[in-house]
This record gives C-alpha cells, sequence and structure tokens, in this order.
C-alpha cells in the first residue's frame, strides 16, 4: 500500500538546510533511545535551488495580490517589498512543498507497503551544489507467513446443557424475586437482617465502622465471614461484642491485617419467601402463553445461545493464543501506538462510566497496555495474512446466519436482522466476526486440537 501525497509529512525546512528544527533533531535524539527498528526504512530525495526560487517567486507573487502596504493599491506593491515583507514564509512554503512532492514521487516509486506517516528531516550531508536534500523515515508492513500449525496444541471447548442446568437457572430467577417477612426469631442464613454495628481499631471508630439500620443477607457474602457468622443466631435486640481480624489483602491499608472489635445490636430477622415456579410467575416475566412450560423453553434457549456464545469465544481465545505463539515477527511502532492509544481512551471511558478516575500521569506511561496493543497489531496482521493466503470467504449464508443469531435476543428479531444487513459498516463488523470464525475453524482443522469438556458453572461463571 503506497501512501499518496497527502500523507507525507514534511518537517520546516529553510533553504539553507543547516537551519534544522529543534523537532526534528528532537525527534532524532529519542529514535536513538529506542531499540533499532527492523521496520524503518528510509530514502534520500533533493530538490533543486532552481526549482526551489521558482516555487519562492510564485508565492509571493500569490502574497502580492493581497497584501496590503501604506500607499500602494491592494497587488501594486513593488516586488522587492513583498519580498522583503514575505520573502521568509513563501521560502519555507516552498521548500516543504517541494519535499513532500519529491518524497512523495520516491515512495510511489519505490512501491512501499508503507504503514503510517512518513517524516521529512534535512539531510546531513547537503554536499551536491544547486541540490537540497531531505531524508525520508518511514515504517514497512512486515513480512507475515501463514505459521505451520503441525504439532501446535489447541483447545476446542465442550459443554452440555443439563435439564439440572435450566432448573438451577430458573431457581436463581426465582431468588432474585425473593420477598421478605419479619418473624421473631434467631438469625440464621438467607434471612435479611437489619443491625447497628460500631467497629473500633485501637480503641477508636475507623472509617466506614459505623452504621445503623444496616440491611443484608445473611450467608450472601455481602460482609466479612467471620462477621456475619457473630450474627447467626442471635435474638432481636440482642448485643454483641467480638473481635474481627481482617483479611490481609483487604483493599483498606488502614485494616489489612489488622484485629479490631465490632459492637453489634441485631435489630430486626425478615425471613426469605420464593415465589413458586407457576404460571403466575412466569406471567409476572412477560410469558403471555405457555405458562411455565414457555418459560423453562426460552430460558433453554436463551441458555444454549449463550452457552454457544461463551464456548466459541473460550475456543477462539486458545486458537489466538496458539497463533502468536506460532508466530514471530516484528510489528510496525506506528500500528502498535495508534492501537495502544485506542485501548487506553477505551480504559479510560469504561472508569469514567464507573465514576472512576485516575491523574493523567498515569495514562501518560507510554508501557500503559503496550504488550496487549502489540498482540492485538501482531493478532490482525496474522489474521489478514491467513485470510489471504488461506483463501477464507464470509459466505452471505454464514453473514445472515450471524445476524439471526444475534437477533434471536431482541423483541422483534427481523429489525434487527435488516438493521446489520442493509447498514454496510454493520454489515462489514458481521463479516470480520465471520472471517475471524473461520480462520478459528481453519485452525482447529490443521493443529493438534484436544477437545475439553468445562462444567457450566464455570463457564458461566468466568467473565464473558
Amino acid at each position: 500500500m503506497t501512501e499518496t501525497k497527502d500523507q507525507v509529512e514534511a518537517a520546516p525546512a529553510a533553504e539553507e538546510v543547516k537551519a534544522e528544527t529543534a523537532v526534528a533533531e528532537s525527534a532524532k535524539e529519542e529514535a536513538v533511545k529506542v531499540e533499532p527498528n527492523p521496520l524503518e526504512r528510509k530514502v534520500e530525495v533533493s530538490v533543486s535551488r532552481a526549482d526551489i526560487e521558482k516555487e519562492v517567486q510564485k508565492r509571493l507573487k500569490q502574497y502580492a495580490k493581497k497584501a496590503k502596504f501604506h500607499g500602494f493599491r491592494p497587488g501594486k506593491a513593488p516586488m522587492s517589498m513583498v519580498a522583503a515583507t514575505y520573502g521568509f514564509e513563501a521560502e519555507q512554503e516552498a521548500i516543504n512543498q517541494l519535499a513532500v512532492d519529491a518524497a512523495s514521487k520516491a515512495l510511489q516509486e519505490g512501491k512501499f507497503e508503507i504503514v503510517g506517516q512518513p517524516s521529512i528531516y534535512p539531510a546531513e550531508k547537503q554536499d551536491e551544489e544547486g541540490l537540497v536534500k531531505f531524508e525520508v523515515a518511514f515504517e514497512v508492513f512486515p513480512e507475515v507467513k501463514v505459521p505451520d500449525l503441525k504439532g501446535v496444541k489447541v483447545t476446542e471447548f465442550e459443554c452440555a446443557l443439563t435439564e439440572e442446568d435450566v432448573n438451577k437457572t430458573l431457581d436463581v430467577m426465582r431468588k432474585q424475586r425473593t420477598t421478605y417477612s419479619k418473624v421473631e426469631r434467631p438469625a440464621q442464613d438467607n434471612d435479611l437482617v437489619t443491625v447497628d454495628f460500631e467497629g473500633k481499631l485501637n480503641g477508636e471508630v475507623f472509617k466506614g465502622g459505623k452504621a445503623d439500620n444496616y440491611k443484608f443477607v445473611l450467608g450472601a457474602g455481602q460482609m466479612l465471614p467471620a462477621f456475619e457468622d457473630a450474627i447467626k443466631g442471635m435474638a432481636i435486640g440482642e448485643e454483641k461484642t467480638f473481635p474481627l481480624t481482617f483479611p490481609a489483602e483487604y483493599p483498606s491499608q488502614e485494616l489489612a491485617g489488622k484485629e479490631v472489635s465490632f459492637t453489634v445490636k441485631l435489630t430486626g430477622v425478615e425471613e426469605p419467601h420464593l415465589p413458586e415456579l407457576n404460571d403466575e410467575f412466569a406471567s409476572s416475566l412477560g410469558i403471555t402463553e405457555g405458562g411455565v412450560a414457555q418459560l423453562t423453553a426460552d430460558v433453554k434457549e436463551n441458555l444454549e445461545r449463550e452457552l454457544k456464545n461463551r464456548l466459541t469465544n473460550k475456543t477462539k481465545q486458545s486458537v489466538m493464543d496458539a497463533l502468536l505463539k506460532a508466530s514471530e515477527f516484528p510489528v510496525p511502532h506506528a500500528l502498535v501506538e495508534e492501537e495502544r492509544l485506542k485501548m487506553v481512551e477505551a480504559q479510560k471511558e469504561m472508569l469514567k462510566a464507573r465514576g472512576l478516575t485516575l491523574p493523567d500521569t498515569v495514562f501518560a506511561n507510554k508501557e500503559l497496555m503496550l504488550d496487549a496493543a502489540t498482540n492485538r497489531v501482531r493478532l490482525g496482521l496474522l489474521i489478514q495474512e491467513i485470510i489471504k493466503a488461506e483463501d477464507i470467504k464470509a459466505t452471505p449464508e454464514e453473514v445472515k446466519a450471524l445476524a439471526t443469531d444475534i437477533s434471536k435476543s431482541f423483541e422483534d428479531p427481523e429489525e434487527v436482522i435488516n438493521w446489520y444487513l442493509n447498514d454496510p459498516q454493520r454489515k462489514s463488523e458481521l463479516i470480520g466476526v465471520v472471517l475471524e470464525n473461520n480462520v478459528v475453524n481453519w485452525a482447529l482443522k490443521n493443529a493438534d486440537t484436544q477437545k475439553e469438556t468445562v462444567k457450566f458453572e464455570d463457564l458461566m461463571a468466568a467473565q464473558a
């Protein structure tokens, strides 16, 4: 892919090339500090001083048409006055433009597969009379070869959905809709309890250590196990003081690994009531026809779809890890930095959505997400080469099947399918996913593929 003239960036230079800019010098010094880039290329181009002078005169004439001088009408001032006022600026513009033109021509003639934006600097040696020389520095795409996967181990994950899995999911849905009623008995697991508590470290109440009318479900893991154990069996109105040692990995440095004293008073106990799994429960979830049977069928269908997606992603990760290990080639710094900045920005937005902020100095770190960005770029280039070399396609049927699969979780599937297939950008995204899936299938056929069964609960508990 040869860059166009518009993509060539010229560093400012005067006719006397010794006047190199501080930016160019700084960039060169910085380049010395980093490891040699095997993908960097440099070519030398030159511009004749005669051409520079012609371009300067051309630009001065353009300035003369608009320039305003006291005592002269626009465009009527002597060229000597125009040159005295705008000569340096015209010269800078002329040199930069001619350098860009020369660089663009050289890159096109060289048929380089350029990455990013080339930079132009005045050459150190200016040893030819009548010529101004420039150095053009740029990166090229690496040579990527399809790896031989023979003997490379990858894992294809499997999991069968059982009736027990469906029933457990229905139970979870019931628990999510638990109601509570007050009771007059000691507290036990699954009760919603109300407590007043006060925690002290070295005799002083610590931050966050005091609360009144605090509610939580016993046994749900909302509080530290030792705290919950102390409350189990307490009667309403009972007060208890007990020691508690915070875990060494507790987030608060003030409390991590420290022993404190808690005084707790139980002020209320409510026992749970799970809704019955009946047609009324199904109706409360939006099932208008079919009752429990339809609810169960819908849950099963949703679980199968989610199970399929998670298995696909887990297998895909195994394949991608294997491809990275089986392939070694340099990656363009420009692409890595571009990807890294995207990842950093995405991380900022995610933290912002959660109401969290970090100092700008954290994100200014050039090493932040560098390894992950490098792997993404390498994997992207590798997948592109595999698709090209192995002639992997995304058929219209596969693309539509993916859109159909996505649409099943929406109220109006047909509308979603049309939205994907009729929008060029969305359809392109689907094509990308299908191609990637087909690369995975290619790898599974050519590698040493081992099947591994995972438990349903483990798969669903893992981060999607």
